[in-house]
């Protein structure tokens, strides 16, 4: 539900309609009339609440919408027409930042929380709280030294036993792996283009299937015809047999393909000149810039699909020549040699993202190491904080 749109962006509207359509509580839905408690008991609630969508696929949280009853007075699971939306709530932030708190201190491994607090009449809010799809679980809560794993089935709790337990770890491992193994082939497939170094990078999402994604929505064609990598350019993107194909500029070989099972890889050519020991001169600064955009413009296009994380992603380096490298001097116009790498195809660790939001942490580690390829301590472009300073 809503997977397109951030819950900061859903309006009293959306939840009124929610409620006018009897939508019941589901695998991934639920309701709650009231905020959870603030004792010990509420406390664990919460955290099981959350574990469980994190174990079961995702979900959301709606707290301030009232539950039909029916005639022994038990929750049905469908929304109460007749009820007043949203909950009286004095802080709503500092009530999100408890919230979130709570999850860090006792959800083992650490879940990104989406949170927010939907305005509705009389100054009431409804607290929305998504449970991302997560590549790490099973999750647990460890709370007053016990671990509990819960998980959900239609619109109940439950424990797993060992054996799911088991079962979700080699599943959590095998969608990786497979994911990992459709990242590589993708690199594999794409020739060598000429007498140039290029930049291979891809990402994928870790649940990827086959028609994951609509290569026909007009948004996506759209956010295929700006992906931009270097090249303000309107190309048109073409249909092939994987989906949709972008050359970046015309008269390259440099291209973007966004496939039906959510897989965006690009193959960039980048610039180079001979130099008079027969190899080429390389400014390895255009990998940082490269990678920056593919990942932002990867947003877009998964924003537009409607497909969210995590993802992974990963690069490789081709060269075809003795590539030397050069670094911008302390001398004004003037440029430094780095270390000089020999052909070959250079592949990068595979990185695993939540969500392509925090640009700066998912490129950082790649971009370091492109630069220590080449002798370097680390990229130029981030600070001791690990943030973009270009």
């Amino acid at each position: 539900m809503w997977e397109d749109r951030r819950l900061r962006d859903i309006a009293q509207a959306d939840l009124q309609r929610l409620v006018t359509s009897g939508l019941e509580e589901h695998l991934q839905l639920e309701y709650k009339s009231a905020l959870y408690e603030g004792n010990d008991r509420g406390n664990r609630e919460f955290l099981l609440d959350v574990c469980m969508f994190a174990n079961a696929g995702g979900g959301i949280i709606l707290i301030g919408i009232v539950e039909r009853r029916d005639d022994q007075g038990q929750p049905t699971g469908a929304p109460d027409p007749d009820a007043d939306i949203g909950i009286d709530v004095p802080n709503p932030e500092l009530l999100l930042q408890a919230y979130d708190a709570r999850a860090v201190a006792a959800i083992q491994d650490r879940l990104p929380l989406e949170l927010a607090a939907i305005p509705v009449a009389g100054d009431c809010h409804v607290i929305a709280i998504r449970v991302p799809r997560s590549n790490a679980s099973p999750h647990c809560v460890r709370y007053q030294g016990h671990v509990y794993f819960p998980s959900r089935r239609e619109r109940h709790r439950y424990e797993m036993d060992i054996r799911e337990i088991k079962e979700m770890v080699m599943r959590t491992v095998s969608r990786l792996e497979r994911a990992e193994e459709k990242l590589g082939e993708a690199f594999r497939q794409l020739l060598r283009q000429e007498d140039a170094p290029y930049l291979i990078v891809g990402c994928i999402p870790v649940f990827w299937q086959d028609f994951l994604l609509d290569v026909r929505k007009p948004e996506v064609i759209q956010a295929v015809t700006r992906f931009d990598v270097g090249h303000a350019n309107l190309l048109q993107p073409t249909y092939n047999f994987n989906g949709l194909e972008r050359r970046i500029i015309e008269t390259e070989n440099s291209i973007v393909q966004v496939r039906r099972n959510g897989l965006i890889v690009l193959n960039k050519r980048l610039p180079a000149a001979r130099n008079a020991r027969g190899g080429q001169d390389f400014r390895p600064a255009v990998i940082d810039l490269t990678l920056r955009r593919f990942v932002e413009h990867s947003s877009v296009v998964y924003a537009a699909a409607s497909l969210s994380g995590p993802f992974l992603i990963s690069m490789t380096l081709r060269t075809v020549n003795n590539t030397q490298s050069l670094y911008p001097s302390m001398i004004p116009g003037a440029e430094d040699e780095g270390g000089t790498v020999r052909p070959g195809d250079y592949s990068f660790p595979v990185m695993q993202a939540d969500d392509l939001l925090n640009v700066d942490r998912i490129t950082r580690p790649l971009c370091d190491q492109a630069h220590q390829m080449f002798g370097r301590d680390a990229s130029p472009f981030f600070d001791a904080n690990g943030v973009w300073h270009r």
